[in-house]
């Protein structure tokens, strides 16, 4: 699964990779999950609704119509935020310094373990019927929200994960997101993304999240 997801943050598409590509792909998907230290940090609020718009008891603003979308028919939502640590951080810089093309390979693997672990985390939740992760800056929702999410989750204090001024993550390979728990199952799609028409990965026939099985 691992794998699959690398490949398809290297757009290989419905394409293989030769042989000798495969092992330069495997050794950067061993290295990356030996450098990573991963830790998740979530939170699971009722949702109310006043006058129509959904909202939680927390300092989030959920008004936004993408995330009104993704909570339609929810009954409470997840916040959620994970990083793979510091440690690859220092292993992706160094790498990209000796071997640009590995660091590429390497940066691939790290998003899709970061994503998976994500993924794990959430299933192995006591709740069902999640839909996808929403995260700030995609949509109509801002990126500044990021501060908002990641302080009521005190991500800082309890998984060492921030951000910098400019919005960034720190460790670098960590995401967040909003689920809407109960109601509606909504699976992420490419219809609704506001860059279905210039989108490199639909190109090159794949995309940018892992599919569910």
């Amino acid at each position: 699964m691992l794998r699959e997801a690398t490949l398809q943050y290297l757009r290989y598409g419905d394409s293989v990779p030769d042989e000798e590509e495969g092992r330069r792909i495997d050794k950067a998907i061993e290295d990356v999950s030996a450098a990573s230290v991963p830790r998740v940090v979530h939170r699971i609020f009722p949702l109310s609704d006043t006058d129509g718009v959904k909202g939680i008891d927390a300092k989030l603003d959920l008004h936004y119509g993408d995330l009104q979308n993704l909570l339609a028919g929810s009954e409470a939502c997840l916040l959620i935020a994970g990083t793979l640590g510091a440690g690859l951080d220092l292993l992706l810089k160094r790498t990209a310094k000796l071997d640009m093309a590995q660091y590429v390979r390497m940066d691939a693997a790290a998003n899709a373990l970061i994503e998976s672990t994500l993924d794990r985390f959430e299933e192995g939740l006591p709740v069902r019927d999640l839909t996808f992760r929403f995260s700030p800056g995609y949509g109509d929702v801002p990126l500044t929200l990021q501060r908002q999410l990641l302080a009521v989750l005190e991500a800082h204090k309890r998984i060492g994960l921030a951000l910098t001024d400019s919005l960034l993550m720190t460790p670098t390979k960590s995401i967040s997101g909003i689920v809407g728990i109960g109601g509606l199952l909504r699976e992420r799609s490419c219809t609704n993304c506001q860059l279905f028409e210039t989108c490199e990965f639909r190109r090159n026939n794949t995309v940018c999240y892992t599919k569910k099985k």
